[in-house]
């Protein structure tokens, strides 16, 4: 029997061949926890957590805003409603609940798969099934995608091509085989919420022409032509966005979030260009994998660079190749253009998207990949089938066996740190991270050495955050959580000072410093009572350099200075409790007696 007769004949059973591996591969994900940015969608939104009463919020505000009322935080506003609208329906139900949430993320993963597979099969790869097999089957192995399943805030990304898969698969259906509305509308529809899901689906508007193209018989201009309503569908989503986020850019203060910040031109270009070749590296060797690459784990590149002029000439062949190849309607030409259109949102040279790269990004793109990986292994098994299929083998087991072991990285965020921090030593926030691990290892030790030993080394991975990025406030106050552990208040007071004057308005700053002062004045009262005068005033100085606006700390300071007859500090510290509560009498009646 020959392959293709043989993949028709069981076409389902391939299918569930497909299903039941991604099961297996990702089934290890229901026994983690929250990670990452789960808190941004769920732990931490208000909007979502008041489950389908936070709906109305949600789809009338940025993305972010919903958490820590931060909005715009990064390069670029966010609108992405209809996933959290999932995340809210989803809290509604069952409460925080991780595992109902990775097995959420699990079962559209294998729904994904399988809704590709039967578009792959009826509107792509009508005449070679096997294609369309191989294709998805490298599709749902590939380690690259860890961090969208086994990380439940990713799932926009599974829903995201999901409802693309489906919009495709409904609106070829009525163009293609039957005219019937439901399925326009159905598509259409999907497309729409594919959109108010994730920005990047817009690129589909360039894949839909090119399928109709290659794989359709349509002309090109009759293709287009076919893809006008999901234009129409674009233009009415852009208005939306335009009317509840706008399309400014955001804050670009911070080089975290705007990793090009402190770039040239120049630098800016070789450096994208570099990524790009980064991520076919990652798809042809995904390893070593992590949740993130920023400043600095990537530094700029000049165009002088080898590793600039490497990418660009491994981009510029792919991208000849496929316009050679477009008039043949090759599966690589396809393959390939599918791929270029898919990253260039993510790309940061159409928008910056807050982020020099990431593995999340690479979901849609990697879909062309394995299209092209799956042709390649077909001419292979077409001349040499044992080399194949054996290569197909090794493709399962080494994808299966990494997708698995990276899983469990993704058990939470301790071991996600500590992991990835050795991945990309040189990011200021996976340094950071780290540190806050360890910090929260710490908090869990009952044993004091061990204690002491765990902030010890929270220490370290801190100092080297800010040896990497000055200026990371966030790091700073971290930094100082970990020194306040150790009793060292001093280092505590200069590090959060340090992030007072970065960031005044950071709502952990205020909170933090007048927290330290409070110790600082505690201190310098039981001093006091001790007798241990000049000491006392050395520690409400140290209070009054965090929060200067403490009546209490002054009137305690101009009494210490009294008791050293240092009546003009005395009635300095008691007039600074006045100009703060002009009522406080107690002050009032020491300066009235001094002065008499």
């Amino acid at each position: 029997m020959h392959i293709n007769t043989f993949c028709i004949k069981y076409n389902r059973y391939l299918a569930l061949i497909i299903i039941a591996l991604s099961f297996c591969l990702y089934c290890n994900t229901l026994f983690n926890e929250y990670a990452l940015d789960d808190i941004l969608v769920i732990n931490d939104n208000e909007f979502v957590k008041q489950g389908i009463d936070g709906i109305p919020e949600i789809i009338t505000t940025d993305f972010f805003l919903g958490y820590e009322n931060v909005e715009n935080d990064l390069a670029g506003g966010r609108y992405r409603p209809f996933s959290l609208v999932v995340f809210a329906i989803e809290y509604q139900l069952f409460g925080e609940s991780p595992l109902i949430g990775h097995l959420i993320n699990l079962l559209l993963y294998a729904l994904l798969v399988f809704m590709l597979f039967r578009f792959l099969n009826a509107f792509v790869f009508k005449e070679s099934q096997l294609l369309s097999f191989l294709s998805v089957l490298i599709f749902t192995v590939h380690p690259i995608h860890t961090e969208v399943v086994a990380n439940i805030k990713s799932r926009d990304e599974i829903i995201a091509l999901l409802l693309l898969v489906v919009a495709m698969y409904s609106y070829f259906k009525h163009t293609l085989i039957k005219r019937n509305m439901l399925f326009l509308i159905a598509g259409l529809f999907c497309f729409f919420l594919a959109l108010l899901t994730k920005e990047s689906a817009i690129t589909f508007l360039g894949i839909v022409p090119l399928l109709l193209y290659f794989f359709n018989d349509k002309s090109l201009k009759h293709a287009s032509l076919l893809t006008l309503p999901f234009v129409f569908v674009t233009a009415g989503y852009l208005l939306v966005r335009n009317m509840v986020v706008g399309f400014e850019s955001g804050q670009a203060g911070e080089i975290l979030n705007a990793p090009f910040l402190y770039a040239t031109a120049a630098q800016a270009f070789a450096t994208k260009i570099f990524v790009l070749g980064k991520y076919l590296g990652l798809l042809v060797f995904p390893h070593p994998l992590s949740y993130d690459y920023s400043y600095n784990q990537i530094p700029y590149l000049e165009l002088f660079d080898f590793r600039f002029f490497i990418s660009l000439l491994m981009n510029s062949f792919l991208l000849v190749y496929a316009i050679m190849q477009f008039k043949k309607k090759s599966v690589l030409s396809f393959s390939i253009i599918f791929y270029f259109i898919t990253i260039s949102i993510v790309s940061n040279f159409a928008v910056d998207i807050g982020a020099p790269m990431a593995d999340r990004l690479l979901f849609q793109p990697s879909l062309g990949f394995s299209i092209a990986f799956g042709a390649i292994i077909m001419k292979i098994i077409g001349n040499k089938k044992k080399l194949g299929w054996g290569l197909v083998g090794l493709m399962v087991f080494a994808g299966s066996f990494k997708t698995i072991s990276r899983n469990l990285d993704w058990k939470n965020n301790n071991i996600l740190f500590l992991k990835d921090v050795e991945a990309c030593p040189n990011s200021a926030k996976t340094n950071m991270n780290a540190a806050v691990s360890y910090l929260r290892l710490a908090k869990e030790e009952n044993d004091v050495v061990r204690k002491e030993e765990l902030l010890l080394q929270g220490i370290e991975y801190g100092k080297k955050s800010l040896k990497i990025h000055p200026d990371y406030v966030d790091a700073l106050l971290n930094l100082g959580v970990i020194y306040f552990n150790l009793d060292d208040l001093d280092n505590t007071a200069e590090v959060w000072l340090r992030a007072k004057e970065l960031m005044p308005l950071h709502p952990n700053c205020k909170k933090f410093t007048e927290g330290l002062s409070g110790v600082y004045l505690k201190k310098g009262y039981a001093l006091y009572e001790q007798g241990s005068v000049d000491s006392a005033i050395d520690y409400y100085q140290r209070s009054l350099k965090l929060n200067p606006r403490n009546a209490e700390t002054w009137y305690n300071l101009g009494g210490n200075y009294l008791l050293k007859s240092d009546t003009v500090s005395a009635l300095n510290a008691w007039g600074n409790v006045l100009k703060i509560e002009p009522n406080h009498l107690s002050a009032k009646e020491w300066i009235e007696k001094v002065n008499n």
